[in-house]
Order: C-alpha cells, then sequence, then structure tokens
C-alpha cells in the first residue's frame, strides 16, 4: 500500500511541477510579448498573474491547476497517513 501511494503521489505531483512550469514560462513569455523587455520586473509579472487569474480565456486552465493542487495535498496527506498506520 504504501509504494502505491508513493508512486501515484510521485506521478500527480511530476504532472503538477510540469504544469506549473509550463504556467510559469507562458506568462513570462507574454509579459516579454507585452512589454518589449528580455527581463520583465515584478511589477510586470505580477500584472500576467492578475489577467491569467481573472481572464475567462484561462478558465479551463485554471480548474486544472486547481485540481492538481488538491490532488497533490490529498495524496501526500494519504501517504503520510499511509506511513504513520499499523505496518
Amino acid at each position: 500500500m504504501h509504494l502505491i501511494s508513493l508512486v501515484m503521489t510521485i506521478v500527480v505531483f511530476g504532472m503538477w511541477a510540469f504544469s506549473m512550469f509550463r504556467l510559469i514560462f507562458a506568462l513570462r513569455a507574454r509579459a516579454v510579448a507585452r512589454t518589449g523587455k528580455d527581463w520583465p520586473g515584478p511589477v510586470d509579472t505580477l500584472q500576467e498573474w492578475r489577467n491569467w487569474l481573472r481572464d475567462p480565456a484561462f478558465k479551463q486552465e485554471r480548474r486544472q491547476i486547481y485540481a492538481m493542487t488538491a490532488a497533490v495535498l490529498l495524496l501526500s496527506y494519504m501517504f503520510s497517513l499511509s506511513l504513520s498506520g499499523p505496518v
């Protein structure tokens, strides 16, 4: 049971990490395109995050990120419970 929980947690965390890195790089690319700066500052970056959080075009992507985040947290909790339970 421990091995199954661990593998599931690793797989879901890998998917979450891939999605988050893809999102971060996409938002950086949008900030570069919008500002024309090679290294957009924190204000430009935060503006892109705000746009991503509010724009209806990204609703599906936001839901996927939220669901994967919840899954990572839930699986991590379940894995910790399986380690503390009887062997």
